[in-house]
């Protein structure tokens, strides 16, 4: 099996370690920071820099890949906040069956609504790539829901983002093509890693395995690969070295339930 690192999450300032690095309250920090995915001034996407002053959140720290943030089962001990990277949502059920719930990017919160809920964590959650994250002590959590009007909306916000994108993944993956699906994919894939205006060739790191963006696509390994294979055909996609290429970032449709 392959080991996972799991992170020590502590409510107080931690101590640099191997692979992770404490990221400095300054400079990098700031309001409206430039982030993949995260418009400046954007109030539903409140950045690293909105947290760390609101809180006086000291625990921002860069996570390698393949690090467990928490795990499905365990009673809430962390909120965390991603400024940037990806992180993997995973869910095991009774009879051993694994699955990919969802993936995460800047701008989402996880384990709030474990923490909020009372109940214990619904999914482990796994860094995908490098992922800037920031650390939300529970207490300071639930006293920031009860006395901050904009934290809390903020909060709902996002809660209620995750609750509409979860209505169009049920209805995605019945009204939707599997191409349509698999570009769409790309799209968010690619806005995750390089920034929401995809103007010029951008290169997509695949942190997925062909069988897990199966799983997460509602597709059979075997057509994922023919339709992998069709847009490399089309000039939609090209390979090389493991990176997945878009030439022309804007050939990659827009569907249009996305857009509702």
């Amino acid at each position: 099996m392959k080991n996972h690192s799991r992170i020590s999450t502590i409510p107080h300032p931690v101590t640099q370690g191997p692979g992770v690095a404490k990221t400095p309250r300054k400079g990098r920090l700031r309001d409206g920071g430039k982030k993949p995915g995260v418009r400046r001034g954007d109030p539903t996407h409140p950045c690293a820099g909105h947290l760390t002053k609101l809180l006086h959140c000291r625990t921002t720290r860069v996570i390698p890949p393949q690090n467990i943030i928490f795990s499905q089962g365990e009673p809430p001990h962390t909120v965390c906040f991603i400024c940037s990277g990806l992180v993997k949502l995973t869910r095991a059920e009774p009879d051993g069956k694994q699955v990919i719930v969802a993936l995460r990017h800047a701008g989402w919160l996880l384990g709030a609504s474990s923490l909020l809920l009372g109940t214990r964590y619904a999914a482990t959650a796994e860094t995908l790539t490098r992922c800037k994250l920031c650390f939300i002590p529970p207490e300071m959590m639930t006293q920031a829901m009860d006395t901050d009007a904009r934290f809390s909306r903020w909060i709902s916000t996002i809660f209620g983002r995750e609750v509409h994108s979860g209505l169009l993944s049920i209805s995605e993956r019945s009204c939707l093509s599997g191409r349509q699906r698999l570009e769409k994919f790309f799209r968010e894939l690619a806005q995750a890693q390089s920034g929401p205006d995809l103007k010029r060739p951008t290169k997509i790191q695949m942190v997925l395995k062909n069988w897990e963006v199966a799983q997460l696509l509602a597709l059979t390994p075997q057509h994922l690969s023919r339709l992998i294979k069709e847009l490399e055909v089309d000039g939609i996609i090209t390979r090389k070295k493991g990176w997945l290429i878009l030439p022309e970032p804007e050939r990659i449709r827009r569907v249009a339930i996305q857009e509702s």
